[in-house]
């Protein structure tokens, strides 16, 4: 009775519903809009830009005087009390550079004509902060060949970079005597070249000094235009961001460039060189931002000096105790691999001689003056325990506007050959 009842019960449900027509029934789930957000991929961030900072600084002309300051109580040697005064402007930059016109024998220190230095000049460098050592000039067999293979054989020893000079002939044939790097993300090519060297002959292993010159042996330029433009082939064909030449050239004393500098600079840049820092002639010489053809209708931005100056020596004529430290940010954007040059200054410096001064002994007789910031706390009452004298400070004043007047101002970049 209970399963009639039931039936009976269900089939009134029945007719009942099928007298309101037709039942309803639950909605199946359908596709669900998605969002705005969900509909579009999330978009890739664009990649930061890369950054790199360089130091560009002169040429080490290890005199004795030098070496008899450095020269410590018990034997040793300390040259970075030199650099007390500029060492921010080395040690903070991402990679920083200078020429050594000196070779690191181990025996006997001298100087001019023939300098050797002893081995704490290179831990000196390193330690304010020089990453990389130029080491072709016209001193880089000053030491001979036995000389030069100590010599970088010391500054590997130190953890320093050397290009220019070379110990074998393999050592020169990898990469053509071009020293990559990359730094922050961005590539270098480092070229280093000299004019000669003082009539010391290579014939029995002209890879060791990364000479430009056809006629090495004597006082007259004849670039090797062949040589150059094979070396830059050989530097683009390694594809890095920035090909950055330093060269040792012009007539010493001058501070005028000479137009057979004016020649191979051009020559360089042509040949895609982004960087051209030049040394050798002791004095200050022109500096400038160059609007460079690229050939396809595009340009870049170069820079140029012409020479730096000295940056460690004890020679006292005109402006060879003037110098700078140049500072470029060099800015690459990952997503097109577009580098340029970002940023450029430079810091004018005097080697300051306390032995022409009258005032208190502050421990040292010569150091590398940052010349505005001087000039700026002798103007504002600090005259650094006594030491800026007024004829310091004078002379301060006279050493700015001679360097600004030779490197001159960084202006815009101008066109090349203009």
């Amino acid at each position: 009775m209970k399963r009639a009842g039931a039936l009976l019960l269900c089939i009134s449900l029945i007719f009942a519903l099928a007298s309101c027509g037709e039942a309803p029934t639950a909605a199946l789930p359908g596709p669900v809009a998605p969002s705005a957000a969900a509909a579009a991929p999330a978009p890739t961030p664009t990649p930061e830009p890369l950054t790199v900072t360089l130091t560009l600084a002169g040429d080490l002309v290890m005199h004795e005087g030098l070496n008899t300051e450095a020269r410590l109580p018990d034997g040793s040697y300390d040259y970075t009390r030199f650099f007390a005064d500029v060492e921010p402007y080395i040690s903070r930059s991402d990679y920083s550079l200078c020429c050594l016109e000196s070779a690191l024998t181990g025996g006997k220190i001298q100087s001019y004509p023939l300098f050797t230095s002893p081995d704490e000049l290179a831990v000196s460098l390193r330690d304010v902060g020089f990453d990389l050592i130029n080491t072709a000039s016209n001193h880089a067999l000053d030491g001979h060949q036995s000389g030069l293979i100590r010599t970088l054989d010391v500054l590997d020893s130190v953890g320093l970079d050397h290009v220019g000079t070379y110990r074998t002939q393999a050592e020169y044939d990898e990469n053509n005597g071009i020293l990559l790097r990359e730094i922050n993300g961005v590539s270098f090519a480092f070229l280093d070249y000299s004019y000669g060297t003082n009539g010391i002959p290579i014939y029995n292993f002209p890879y060791a000094v990364n000479l430009f010159n056809t006629s090495y042996m004597s006082n007259y330029v004849s670039p090797d235009y062949d040589k150059l433009a094979a070396d830059m082939a050989a530097a683009r064909a390694l594809g890095t961001d920035i090909i950055a030449v330093s060269i040792h050239w012009g007539a010493e004393y001058q501070t005028e460039p000479s137009a057979n500098q004016e020649r191979v600079a051009d020559f360089l840049f042509e040949q895609g060189a982004d960087l051209v820092i030049g040394g050798h002639p002791h004095v200050p010489q022109p500096m400038e931002l160059r609007e460079v053809p690229n050939g396809d209708g595009t340009t870049r931005t170069g820079f140029l000096c012409y020479c730096l100056g000295n940056l460690l020596s004890t020679m006292k004529s005109d402006y060879t105790y003037l110098t700078a430290m140049v500072r470029l940010e060099i800015t690459k954007q990952p997503a097109t691999g577009e580098t340029v040059i970002s940023g450029c200054s430079y810091v004018p410096i005097m080697m300051v001689n306390l032995a022409n001064y009258d005032c208190p002994d502050p421990g040292w007789q010569r150091q590398l003056w940052d010349i505005p910031a001087a000039i700026a706390d002798y103007e504002s009452g600090d005259d650094r325990g006594g030491i800026i004298t007024p004829k310091l400070y004078d002379d301060l004043c006279r050493a700015l506007a001679d360097c600004e007047r030779i490197f001159g101002p960084l202006a815009p970049p101008v066109r090349s050959g203009a």
